[in-house]
């Protein structure tokens, strides 16, 4: 037995009579990872889990990893034995890099946008005034609505509100849901006339007005939602990050249109009398139309949304390459299509239109505008077809892979913070009974 070397990994032991596993040995003895004794057995203070595969490795075998360890603790032993990541073969991949730590990372960083409120060091280091305690009741009504009933109240009047002013917008352009007004402006001359009364959505902005009731509900509600968005940039501890948040500066963009919407339709005369402020006009409601995105904060408040912009905000990589390879083929195709139909008068007058009806037939939309009639353009069409379902099967499955990561991240996550508080209840509880 004087080849051989015996290790002892906390209390479970190892014969092995490799050099390479002695040479090892010496080198943890001397970094104070191991114990050498005077008969020379060895002890080291380390988890035995992966090391019969160290010794496999050692004695001249592959790195192979067991299926279920977790991917952090198998990266660590892997530092620890000296062994280097180009030893593991590719089998084993999957479960060295699959430890989802980035993804519990970017679930934390999200909601931290999101929330854009107390953190748990702020909440503990703030001062135990009655002012403080109230901003402390407000953040947590507006971190987790669901954790309290003023922020279910709360939420459910937002959700009311917001849904009041969409529908107001909506119905502010149908021409039915619209009275006449009182007293028409006067136009001044021909060119005038010809510009508002030759576009039926003009006429309708210039003849008619939204009921007196609607503008008044419109804008109460839009007050109100403004004064929600006050509210929690007060509160707020991060008021920099909240004033730099891409979506509260949509919505403060969007409050403020709507009064200058209310503001032209009642007095059109202002265009009348300005007619170059007609394309002012159309930024003003498109602007106003950034109102819908408040159906995102709300939506925001349920687990499975905020999972859905996580997903999004790890594929931008894979979707922005798509964007990129659906551009190249849509003017491949598009520029082929133009040719495959060239001897044909009536069809794709130039490529601009064919790379038009490519984009479209890529995307399996086919609104049919445009379409081939001879039978190079149906062969080609045929090949665009099948590329463009290729393509479109891209984001579908990296979205649903990333959603699927991120889903099983969040519940976990969600299990292990209700066990801690939980947990942490207990000990109260424990120490309160103790005392009395």
């Amino acid at each position: 037995m004087e080849n051989y070397i015996r290790i002892s990994v906390r209390g479970t032991e190892y014969v092995t009579s490799s050099p390479a596993v002695r040479d090892l040995v010496e080198k943890l003895s001397k970094d104070g990872h191991a114990v050498i004794g005077p008969s020379g057995d060895c002890f080291i203070d380390r988890s035995p889990v992966l090391f019969h595969k160290v010794l496999d490795y050692l004695s001249g075998r592959k790195f192979h990893l067991p299926k279920g360890i977790c991917a952090i603790e198998a990266r660590e032993e892997l530092e620890f034995w000296m062994i280097p990541i180009e030893a593991v073969p590719n089998c084993c991949y999957e479960v060295l890099f699959d430890d989802n730590l980035s993804s519990y990372d970017a679930i934390e960083k999200e909601e931290e946008q999101l929330i854009q409120g107390v953190s748990p060091e702020e909440e503990n280091n703030a001062p135990k005034n009655k002012i403080q305690k109230f901003r402390t009741i407000l953040n947590k009504a507006v971190q987790d609505p669901f954790s309290c009933l003023l922020g279910k109240i709360w939420l459910l009047i937002l959700a009311v509100l917001t849904l009041t002013t969409l529908v107001c917008f909506v119905l502010n352009t149908v021409e039915e849901y619209r009275i006449d007004r009182d007293t028409l402006p006067n136009i001044s001359n021909n060119k005038t006339y010809n510009y508002f009364y030759s576009n039926p959505k003009r006429k309708m902005l210039l003849t008619k007005i939204k009921p007196l009731e609607r503008a008044y509900i419109e804008g109460s509600c839009n007050a109100v939602l403004l004064l929600d968005l006050i509210l929690k940039f007060i509160i707020s501890h991060r008021k920099k990050a909240f004033l730099l948040n891409l979506q509260n500066i949509l919505e403060l963009i969007a409050g403020v249109m709507c009064f200058l919407v209310i503001n032209v339709d009642s007095n059109p005369g202002i265009l009348i009398d300005h007619p170059d402020l007609g394309f002012l006009v159309l930024v003003i409601g498109a602007l106003y139309s950034l109102r819908v995105l408040k159906l995102l904060r709300l939506a925001e408040t349920t687990a499975e949304m905020k999972i859905l912009k996580l997903c999004f905000y790890r594929s931008w990589k894979v979707l922005c390459f798509l964007v990129m390879v659906f551009t190249i083929f849509s003017v491949i195709f598009g520029c082929g299509m133009f040719w495959a139909e060239f001897n044909n008068p009536d069809t794709f007058p130039n490529i601009p239109i064919s790379i038009w009806w490519a984009i479209v037939t890529i995307t399996t939309v086919g609104y049919g505008d445009f379409y081939p009639k001879s039978t190079s353009g149906y062969i080609m069409a045929s090949v665009t077809a099948m590329i463009g379902l290729s393509l479109i099967a891209i984001p579908i499955a990296t979205l649903s892979a990333n959603f699927n990561t991120f889903y099983t991240c969040f519940t976990y996550r969600k299990k292990y913070i209700k066990a801690k508080q939980e947990s942490k209840e207990s000990k109260v509880k424990g120490v309160f009974i103790t005392q009395c």
